[in-house]
């Protein structure tokens, strides 16, 4: 008969209860760590989101005054009215920084309707932004310089719903101020 005998085994090694309760709370301080930063996270992204579409509000109000087509009177060229509703002004306009034209647009940076238009506040079209524009038009010594454009979008659109005048009270803002040559 061949008796077979397995080795004893000596010292068997495992974790303390000590071990186990530091992991677990060095692994609990690394998730509060991370949870905590989620909301700073979270307002990081909305922010770049807010920007990046105040930023295509403001060019597509640039692509639509650019694109208005001259109407001229007197030997001086002046501009008429843009797809949006803005009218650009000549050398010997009104308008000016004092008097911005406002438009609203959507979360997509669509339009929600003409300049002058009233703030949308229900629909699939909801206005979210707010567009200030406002132009200082060439001197009518020189009617062949640029208009200068100043271009305000803010947000929440409700913050100035229906001030006629450039918004003081926003959450978030972007400005952006060009050159229109309309020579």
């Amino acid at each position: 008969m061949i008796s077979s005998s397995l080795p004893l085994k000596r010292g068997t090694r495992a974790f303390s209860l000590v071990e186990v309760t530091l992991a677990l709370g060095v692994a609990a301080f690394c998730l509060l760590s991370i949870f905590g930063l989620l909301p700073i996270g979270l307002n990081s992204n909305q922010l770049a989101i807010d920007q990046t579409t105040a930023a295509s509000c403001a060019t597509r109000v640039i692509a639509d005054l650019r694109a208005t087509a001259l109407v001229s009177g007197s030997n001086i060229s002046i501009s008429g009215t843009s797809a949006l509703g803005f009218t650009i002004p000549g050398p010997a306009g009104t308008a000016s920084n004092n008097t911005p034209q406002r438009i609203f647009f959507s979360d997509t940076a669509f339009p929600t309707g003409k300049v002058g238009d009233v703030l949308l506040t229900s629909g699939s079209l909801q206005s979210l932004y707010r567009v200030d524009v406002g132009f200082t038009p060439p001197p009518t010594s020189n009617p062949k310089s640029a208009t200068t454009v100043r271009i305000l979008v803010t947000w929440p659109a409700l913050a100035n719903k229906t001030s006629t005048s450039w918004p003081t009270n926003y959450n978030g803002s972007f400005e952006s101020v060009t050159a229109l040559n309309r020579n």
